[in-house]
């Protein structure tokens, strides 16, 4: 099914004339389009923008026109928030299950192809594109894989911001080694009781979280399905390993 809209949604990107190696931007709230979207642009041969929609106009804005993006996949509720001069083709999200079929074959893309830019907080200055490549992020999800063990029976969360580079490297080593990708809410992402309650309902088996809310649910949790939590961000406020019942991997 993930297969076919995205095959669909390529299709039509390529008949709107969105050449090769063009950049198109993402602005959705967090959902299933958080995967669609973008495996629709990788398909098409060009790369994608990730913004996050809590981020000020204004950034989301410069990373538009840094970026050269010349087209937008957003919703209804978000497209205010890139402005008038944004001279490229807008599409809206809700249109992408309605796709007919490509009359074209798609591109196979390389491995130094552009896959996704992804930019700097801008703590130190003006926000920074960051330019991931094929290569790039296949290697790391290959690397992922095997370290993490991810297979088919994995159930693995989409918790980070769709703009983070950890949202990258969860989403595509979960879904090439068949396993199931859970896109944790906004409404539960820093409700410890309703993150626990949604990993064990649903056996969640791997999570990536932000340095303190991770490290605050491992020492909450007595998951029976959690196998690896991995934190990140921020340094770490040392905890007992042997207090855990699971691997814990600090990326910082």
């Amino acid at each position: 099914e993930v297969d076919r809209i995205t095959d669909n949604l390529a299709g039509h990107l390529a008949a709107s004339g969105i050449k090769c190696g063009s950049v198109v931007a993402i602005l959705i709230p967090r959902s299933e389009y958080m995967l669609l979207a973008p495996l629709g642009v990788l398909k098409a041969g060009c790369a994608y923008l990730p913004l996050d929609p809590t981020y000020p106009e204004d950034r989301l804005n410069l990373m538009v026109r840094d970026s050269g993006s010349v087209m937008l996949v957003t919703t209804e509720d978000l497209n205010g928030l890139v402005k008038d001069d944004f001279k490229g083709e807008r599409m809206m999200a809700a249109s992408i299950l309605s796709l007919s079929e490509p009359a074209q074959a798609l591109p196979l893309p390389r491995p130094e192809d552009l896959f996704v830019i992804l930019y700097t907080s801008g703590s130190t200055g003006a926000p920074k594109g960051v330019m991931f490549s094929h290569a790039n992020v296949m290697v790391t999800s290959a690397w992922e894989r095997r370290f993490y063990t991810l297979g088919p029976e994995s159930n693995v969360t989409a918790y980070a911001s769709f703009g983070f580079d950890a949202n990258v490297f969860d989403t595509y080593a979960t879904i090439t080694s068949g396993a199931t990708l859970h896109i944790i809410s906004e409404e539960i992402r820093l409700d410890l009781p309703a993150l626990l309650s949604y990993f064990n309902e649903n056996g969640i088996t791997h999570a990536t979280m932000t340095t303190q809310v991770g490290r605050q649910y491992a020492l909450m949790t007595r998951s029976p399905y959690l196998r690896i939590l991995i934190v990140g961000g921020e340094a770490l406020v040392p905890l007992k390993a042997e207090d855990l019942t699971f691997d814990f991997y600090n990326l910082y």
